[in-house]
């Protein structure tokens, strides 16, 4: 075969699985081959030159590429290839830009053997506005990357964060009205009156009142600080999701009573700055809420280690276990082993007179309760009775609630079709939700819909089914529990009216249900 010098016949940069700068080679001898890269001799682990394997035993032909397995712009640059044998040498260089069309500059140059290359002055040099216009191209750009992964970020924490509220039993389920957000004043007391703690889905502001009425004035009563010395834990009286609650004594709450039996309700989590603002907003909202027939709220302990809310103690617990213990179906005794005294029809009359009175107070204030039932209710000696609880009763009665998603639990035995259907809770699904506690009262606590499960149970009070006259349970008395069952909540009889009728029941049916229920 006839000797030839070394000829390089292709030079170009090419886009594979890796970026590639394929080269061919002619020459016999067949030439070796050395690379530089912006004048120095490239010594780069990540960059290697590989021949095709096809042309490795052949003696004239180097077919191949010097590959980069990571290229950047670190290694973008002139690189240039010699050829040499013992005919001579040639080189070729060319511009890479990995992320532009690369240049081919064809200089060749021959060398004697045994000389060292010159210098290679053909290199092409990078224009300076070209350089300044790349840097402020790949500025913007990360600044855009940067803005649009805080965006995004920020955007999927939000609906997180949204759906794990709605999701949550403190999420109010009664829709806003836009109204709402140009009245500033009554803003305020709604995010006040929405974290009521004496109910388990706390009571929300009715938003449907913006303007000022005498009935809904702006809070100005003090909260009443106790000195945590003045508190003694006399034993634990149940738990619930907020903490525990325990009964309690208090020295010298008012002047001329040495010492007070109170119920004490802590807060569990202390660290979260949330649940402090939560508890300082219940306790100026409770402060206002004064009426014979809402638990009283005597004020709050903040200087131990955990925050406290002081109520009066209601000696005989809820009400449902309180007509549960007196039904003439039972023969339950008390501590002492005394058998407890069953409840006339007048009596009964007189506790749904006593709710209905609280439920007549928070509907003039505005508020939705979401939540009215017996268990919700406590009672005192003389048959005292009044709203509230401190948040244990979906533990105790978890049977009473059905629980959607993984946070909500509703009292669907309790809910209007409305609220079942829409989640809408208004003052009306309130008055659907009394004529089911006037069922529980009359049943002596028994459970609305007890032979149901909860999904026929919806079934039943969506098609318009309600509940059958209890046995022992007036006429007069179904009557106004049919009046609270209207299917559209505007032909509800309102609270006040139910109140005075109940009011006038027991004024006038003394007489008449004298005797003791069978």
């Amino acid at each position: 075969m006839l000797s030839a010098a070394p000829k390089i016949v292709e030079l170009k940069v090419t886009k594979n699985f890796y970026w590639c700068i394929n080269y061919r080679i002619t020459g016999f001898p067949k030439p070796y081959r050395t690379w530089y890269f912006n004048n120095q001799p490239l010594q780069n682990p990540i960059i290697q030159d590989l021949e095709n394997a096809f042309t490795m035993k052949n003696s004239y032909l180097a077919d191949g590429c010097l590959q980069l397995e990571r290229a950047s712009q670190v290694n973008e640059g002139l690189y240039t290839l010699i050829a040499t044998n013992s005919l001579g040498t040639v080189n070729y260089s060319i511009e890479a830009k990995f992320h532009k069309d690369p240049v081919l500059i064809a200089h060749p140059t021959f060398i004697p053997q045994g000389r060292i290359p010159p210098p290679i002055s053909t290199i092409i040099q990078k224009q300076p506005e070209l350089e300044k216009k790349d840097k402020t191209l790949i500025l913007v750009s990360v600044l855009l990357t940067v803005a649009v992964v805080v965006v995004l970020v920020v955007t999927v924490v939000c609906v997180v964060q949204w759906k794990k509220y709605q999701n949550s039993p403190d999420a109010p389920n009664a829709r806003t009205s836009p109204w709402f957000f140009f009245c500033p004043q009554r803003r305020r007391n709604r995010l006040l009156r929405e974290r009521i703690p004496l109910y388990p889905s706390q009571m929300v502001v009715n938003h449907n009142y913006c303007k000022e009425s005498n009935d809904n004035k702006e809070f100005n009563i003090e909260i009443h600080h106790i000195a945590r010395e003045k508190i003694s834990f006399v034993q634990t009286l149940g738990e619930g999701a907020f903490g525990r609650v325990f009964l309690g004594t208090v020295d010298y709450l008012t002047p001329d009573e040495p010492t007070t039996l109170v119920a004490v309700k802590t807060l569990k989590d202390t660290n979260f700055s949330d649940a402090k603002v939560d508890f300082e907003r219940e306790a100026e909202l409770l402060t206002n809420m004064q009426h014979d027939n809402i638990i009283k709220f005597y004020g709050v302990s903040t200087d131990g280690e955990a925050p406290m809310m002081i109520f009066e103690y209601m000696e005989h617990g809820d009400l449902n276990n309180f007509l549960r213990d007196r039904s003439p179906n039972t023969e339950n005794s008390d501590t002492a082993g005394h058998k407890y005294a069953n409840l006339s029809i007048p009596d009964l009359i007189h506790i749904s007179c006593q709710i209905a009175g609280g439920m007549d107070y928070l509907a003039s204030q505005h508020f939705v309760h979401r939540d009215l039932a017996t268990r919700n209710c406590l009672v005192a000696d003389n048959l005292i009775v009044k709203i509230g609880d401190f948040g244990m009763s979906r533990d105790v009665y978890s049977t009473d609630y059905y629980r959607v998603g993984r946070h909500n639990m509703l009292p669907i035995r309790w809910m209007a079709p409305e609220s079942i259907l829409y989640r809408k809770f208004t003052i009306e699904s309130d008055i659907w939700s009394f004529g089911v506690v006037l069922w529980e009262i009359f049943s002596f606590g028994k459970q609305p819909w007890y032979e149901l499960s909860n999904h026929e149970v919806i079934q039943q009070v969506t098609s318009e089914k309600i509940l059958p006259r209890p046995p022992s349970c007036p006429e007069d008395i179904y009557h106004v529990m049919l009046e609270c069952w209207k299917t559209r909540p505007q032909e509800r009889t309102p609270m006040k009216i139910i109140h005075t009728q109940l009011q006038l029941l027991t004024t006038s049916r003394d007489t008449e249900y004298l005797e003791v229920v069978d």
